[in-house]
């Protein structure tokens, strides 16, 4: 019997590439997006995480249609860029409702079919950003460090449960992630040039990863596995960075960080 899997985030970058795959391995895949796709091998449903009764809605006919939910996969997400001091508060709760309380919603949701059936597994996409906070994109690596505490907490929940979450860190990849990140636009001269040149230095970064299909490959095995690990990432250079980091301090990571995105020495 074909597994039943919901995808958020689904309209474009690795949500778009993992319906895809997922669909090609022979799964029956429902993805949800604030934006209608059209011509694709996989089921669309138009849903806003952000709100409980298009969620309710998109989970009771995809039960009414398979009779399960085998996989959720916690993709959606939003970026903003610019100083903390100058970020406008609505902005960042936005941000946290997308990132963080949008997939705890679908999960909240979820667990319930999950635990009628005996199983599930849930894969949530955070970011590598969750250990490796960059400075002038400070409200999404804090989203994404309470989605991967939030995944690690849960995983001892539902254990019990036969239900197991994982959390994925992706590291760079070239997506319309970069294109459609909001900037700040009250950002004052007390920083100078240095936010534009982080968000110039990130966005190079970004255009120069990895290919979304490396993401999807990784989520394929993850779901292949009897026990998914507590977290994964994908890419000699980032697994290695979260080995590195063990040994090391946390300031000496900071300040990494510092010189690379932050720009807190003056050339």
């Amino acid at each position: 019997m074909n597994k039943v899997v919901v995808v958020t985030g689904a309209s474009a970058g690795i949500g778009k590439s993992i319906c895809q795959y997922l669909t090609k391995k022979g799964f029956i895949v429902y993805g949800l997006s604030r934006r209608k796709v059209n011509d694709e091998p996989f089921f669309n449903f138009q849903v806003d995480i952000t709100d409980v009764s298009s969620i309710d809605h998109a989970i009771e006919t995809i039960i009414e249609n398979e009779g399960r939910i085998d996989i959720l996969i916690n993709n959606a997400g939003m970026g903003i860029s610019g100083s903390v001091e100058n970020t406008p508060l609505e902005d960042a709760r936005r941000l946290f409702d997308v990132n963080f309380f949008g997939a705890v919603q679908m999960i909240q949701r979820m667990i319930p079919h999950m635990r009628k059936n005996g199983n599930g597994k849930i894969i949530n996409i955070s970011s590598l950003a969750a250990n490796f906070p960059i400075p002038f994109q400070t409200f999404y690596s804090a989203s994404k460090a309470a989605f991967s505490s939030f995944t690690h907490a849960l995983h001892n929940e539902l254990k019990p449960f036969n239900i197991s979450i994982t959390a994925v860190l992706p590291g760079d990849i070239k997506t319309e992630f970069t294109k459609h990140r909001e900037k700040n636009d009250y950002d004052d001269e007390a920083y100078g040039t240095r936010i534009k040149k982080s968000i110039e230095t990130m966005e190079k970064d970004e255009q120069n990863g990895m290919d979304p299909i490396v993401i999807s490959k990784q989520v394929y095995k993850l779901i292949c596995k009897k026990k998914m690990p507590i977290e994964s990432t994908v890419g000699v250079q980032y697994k290695t960075m979260l080995f590195i980091q063990r040994f090391v301090s946390k300031t000496f990571v900071n300040n990494i960080l510092g010189l690379m995105y932050g720009f807190t020495k003056k050339k």
